[in-house]
């Protein structure tokens, strides 16, 4: 009997060690198959965003890992990545300080027609001071962001 609990003790032990660990495995290989731009949402989708690609959890802002999160949002941004990559990158670079860099590519995100880019320029823009954004008017938001985008260029 002894024999018996003791050999099933060490089996409990054994699965209690092991299971995590295959458990883990799955999600470690999947990550390395992601694309830049999945890597960007994964790193820096915002809860608030209607946009977000919902294969991962949002991420708060404070929780944003700012090294892996302007790597790959920075690679997806190159690769072309459209405006939720464009939005997701301004919010990794706000976040990391670099504001005048965040700004520019809030702009061209909400130029490209994305809502929360369209929202959070407005919101920049009245807090810059700028008459006619405070209010959040979506569509006087995307005009001063195309006019910002357009004078970037």
């Amino acid at each position: 009997m002894k024999k018996h609990v003791g050999s099933s003790l060490y089996h409990l032990i054994a699965a209690a060690v092991v299971l995590p660990l295959v458990a883990t495995a799955p999600s470690a290989a999947r990550a390395g198959d992601l694309t830049a731009a999945e890597q960007c949402d994964r790193e820096a989708g915002s809860e608030f965003d209607l946009e977000r690609n919902r294969a991962f959890p949002a991420v708060a802002t404070e929780d944003i890992r700012i090294g892996v999160a302007l790597s790959a949002c920075r690679e997806a941004y190159n690769q072309n990545g459209g405006a939720r990559t464009q939005f997701q990158l301004a919010r990794v670079l706000n976040r990391a300080g670099q504001k005048l860099q965040s700004a520019r590519i809030l702009a061209e995100a909400a130029g490209n027609g994305h809502a929360l880019a369209m929202a959070s320029y407005a919101d920049l823009l009245a807090e810059r001071g700028m008459a006619g954004t405070s209010s959040g008017d979506l569509l006087t938001a995307r005009r001063f962001a195309q006019a910002t985008t357009d004078g970037l260029q």
